[in-house]
């Protein structure tokens, strides 16, 4: 089969669009028109007026007729031979348009020629139904139309070939300050839609093959046959299900740094547009990704030739090529950096990642895994130079080693009915943008189409839920770090669907703390009734483990801190406010297995939020309960860092507090008296030279260092040591803070450690004693006022 469909692919041997347009900056054409003269653009409505009367209702082809009827097409028209350019750079630009127009149909290997036909002016309900243009001249290929500036809205170009269709506004004409045009081949279907309001003036230009022994000209592309043929394969395939998925690559050389749709170079973009095309109709979905080979194994060169750089590692990127730097230096570099062999390959990897859909937006899969069998390649992914590469040189007992990164593009094609399988089984990742792109199309649909995408939607959600994995690096990001699992609430709140949200919060949010509950979500809550989720919002706080305690407190401040006096939320609130307090004390008391998990907690995040969402309803129990359990557990909860923190940062809620309260007032009562305590007295600084003298160790080299510390008179020591040794006093004067700096004499041998007293410990008291007097200033004066 996979032969078949490289034969079959081969077979579209001809790139390029069915049409093409653009705007471009104005260049005035000098245009006269034979009985009115020069015409000033933007064209105004009093000089349009003028020129229609210079026209005739153009009329259209019917088999051998030519009729006119303004019920088919109503539009003025006036011959070329009335029309003159006094710019002679006019026929410049036209031939630039050309140009562009040659390349994105994919004939830059023929010679095309304009030949103007046909100036045309659009009023206000101006039209054509769709139609197709005759060969005007012989080898005509394409119809190019230039629209002049000129205010405008609505009649908009519809084209449309092989069931596809492109639409047309002429923005910049529209706007009055650009030149647009449009071009496409002479036999697609067109239309001209009415319009709406203001005057169009456009050229109309037919495009000829300049050279040519026959008469015909070229029609557009057309990969009917080769659709059908492919459509068919995939069918076959699907039904056999040999392979979850296929990923068919193309040609040309990719970077991750500019992979785009419309990157995509020659025939690559034309096959990527038959694989899409196929795969619709054989029931499959398809994406444009970039595939991704890495290999990692032995390096291998000539050692006499290289001998002085094997050792050295370096980095290579094809995207360097892009920079902008001196092209002979960049390439003696790769001649010279780029000449290892890949010997034994001992670890390999096959991804898929820069996802895009047929329409070019791109979708946040992220890497999924792709077999090699079913990867659908002419040649080997590895046949060309590396994308990328990366030399490693000896180190230690390993040898050299050599990274290299191979990119191809591809159609990634798998059956519809396995989207969800594919997705779900490449990641939670894949998986929710996959049902991110699926919930955007919701909004186009009509209401009976929708409701059927919506069912297909909230069984893939449902499938996520299943499969889902944790993220252990979503607890680490910084908080304007977002992720697509950050959306996922927001989906499910979108499909209306309680079931889930209540799976979800049970087998999710219970578990994984990476997961935000943000205010649309409560919004949601608040809409479908607090009683609606009550139980399960009670379940996930009582369930709070190292990981999600946080993240719970932030939940129940949102929840309390809603403006609504709903009895149902207040009683809610309240019974978030108990499970809460409870589950703190829980787990910072209770055994567990990681117990600097426990310490990793952030703790003033964590009172923060708690402490608002009590004082938000005005609860006093779980408010005191909470408190009373930090100030005892001071192992946990430290003074400065902790309470002091918190509540400096809670200050200005705290200032607008209605009546006094009485677990807050304790709270800085307590406080205040620890800094009282630690003000009492400053510190004293030393009158000698004793200093603590106390370390772990009991060595002899460590008992020396110690009756050096505990001399009164002695400033300071030489230690002639050996190197270990002396690294050994390193570490026990640096791991305990000894008031000493050291310093290596590398004179003679051993080399001598130097050490000086300083005054250290007595400045770092200093400081703390500033601070502390600091703080009790603030707290007294926080008091003061709540008093």
């Amino acid at each position: 089969m996979q032969k078949a469909l490289i034969q079959a692919l081969a077979r579209v041997d001809r790139p390029g669009d069915i049409c093409t347009a653009g705007d471009l900056p104005l260049t005035m054409p000098g245009l006269e028109v034979g009985g009115l003269g020069l015409l000033r653009l933007p064209l105004a409505e009093r000089q349009a007026r003028k020129l229609i009367k210079c026209c005739q209702q153009a009329p259209y082809g019917k088999g051998s007729q030519t009729l006119v009827d303004t019920a088919v097409r109503r539009v003025w028209e006036l011959d070329e031979k009335y029309v003159r350019f006094t710019n002679p750079k006019w026929e410049n630009l036209v031939d630039s348009i050309v140009e562009v127009v040659q390349k994105q149909l994919g004939l830059e290997e023929k010679k095309l020629t304009a030949h103007l036909y046909k100036l045309l002016v659009y009023e206000k309900g101006s039209f054509f139904l769709p139609h197709r243009d005759g060969e005007k001249l012989d080898r005509m290929v394409a119809t190019l139309v230039v629209v002049l500036p000129s205010a405008h809205e609505g009649g908009e170009l519809i084209v449309s070939h092989n069931g596809r269709q492109y639409e047309f506004d002429f923005a910049g004409a529209a706007s009055g300050h650009e030149l647009s045009y449009a071009a496409f081949y002479a036999d697609c279907q067109h239309e001209v839609r009415p319009l709406k309001s203001g005057y169009r003036l456009c050229l109309t230009y037919n495009v000829t093959l300049a050279q040519s022994r026959g008469r015909k000209g070229i029609a557009a592309p057309s990969h009917d046959a080769v659709v059908d043929e492919i459509e068919a394969l995939l069918n076959a395939w699907r039904l056999a299900a040999d392979t979850r998925k296929l990923a068919v690559t193309f040609d040309h050389r990719y970077t991750q740094k500019g992979f785009t749709p419309s990157s995509l170079k020659g025939l690559d973009q034309s096959r990527a547009e038959v694989l899409f095309e196929a795969a619709e109709r054989a029931g499959c979905i398809a994406h444009l990704a970039l595939i991704t080979l890495w290999q990692h194994g032995t390096a291998e060169c000539d050692y006499d030739e290289y001998a002085y750089d094997r050792d050295r590692p370096y980095h290579w990127n094809s995207d360097w090529d892009e920079d902008e730097e001196d092209e002979d230096e960049e390439e003696d570099y790769r001649e010279s950096d780029s000449q290892y062999e890949m010997g034994e390959i001992f670890d390999t990897s096959l991804l898929a990642d820069c996802w895009f859909d047929r329409e070019g937006r791109k979708i946040r899969f992220g890497e999924i895994p792709v077999h090699e069998s079913e990867v659908v390649s002419e040649s080997a992914l590895d046949a060309d130079d590396p994308a990328e590469e990366e030399f490693e040189g000896y180190t230690g007992n390993a040898g050299m080693t050599l990274e290299r990164w191979y990119h191809r593009a591809a159609v990634v094609i798998w059956p519809r009915t396995e989207h969800f399988a594919v997705l779900c089984g490449a990641g939670t990742d894949a998986a929710i943008a996959g049902l991110q792109s699926m919930v955007q199309q919701l909004k186009r649909l009509s209401k009976a189409r929708r409701e059927i995408l919506c069912g297909k939607c909230r069984e893939f959600a449902a499938a996520i839920i299943d499969t889902w994995r944790a993220d252990g690096e979503s607890l680490y990001r910084a908080k304007s770090e977002t992720s697509d699992r950050d959306s996922f609430p927001g989906l499910l709140c979108e499909l209306d669907d309680p079931r889930l949200i209540r799976r979800f919060l049970v087998e999710v949010v219970a578990a994984d703390g990476g997961i935000p509950l943000d205010p649309p979500f409560v919004k949601f809550c608040k809409q479908r009734g607090w009683s609606e989720f009550e139980p399960e919002l009670l379940s996930v706080i009582e369930a709070s483990t190292e990981e999600t305690l946080v993240r719970n407190a932030e939940l129940v401040h949102l929840i309390c801190r809603q403006r609504d006096k709903n009895t149902g939320r207040v009683a809610l609130s309240n019974r978030l406010c108990e499970r809460l307090a409870a589950a703190v004390q829980a787990l910072d008391d209770g055994p567990s297995k990681d117990r600097w998990r426990v310490r990793q907690i952030d703790r003033v995040a964590l009172l923060v939020s708690s402490v608002e969402a009590m004082l938000a309803i005005d609860t006093q129990p779980p408010l005191i309960s909470l408190i009373e359990h930090a100030l005892h557990n001071r192992r946990l909860y430290k003074l400065t860092d902790t309470h002091l923190a918190t509540i400096f940062a809670l200050e200005s809620r705290l200032g607008k507090l209605a009546k006094p309260n009485r677990a807050i007032s304790h709270w800085l009562a307590v406080c205040r008296q620890d800094l009282e305590r630690r003000t009492a007295k400053p510190p004293v600084e030393p009158q000698n030279y004793r200093r603590p003298s106390q370390v772990p160790c009991n060595c002899a080299d460590c008992r020396q260092l110690s009756q050096f510390l505990a001399d009164t008179q002695q400033r300071e020591a030489r230690f002639p040591l050996r190197k270990e040794r002396r690294r050994h006093l390193h570490g026990i004067i640096d791991d305990n803070k000894c008031d000493l700096t050291h310093v290596t004499e590398r004179r003679g041998r051993p080399y001598t450690l130097v050490c000086t007293k300083t005054n250290a410990t007595f400045q770092r008291a200093c400081q703390i004693y500033m601070r502390d007097t600091d703080n009790l200033s603030r707290i007294v004066n926080l008091e003061q006022r709540l008093a």
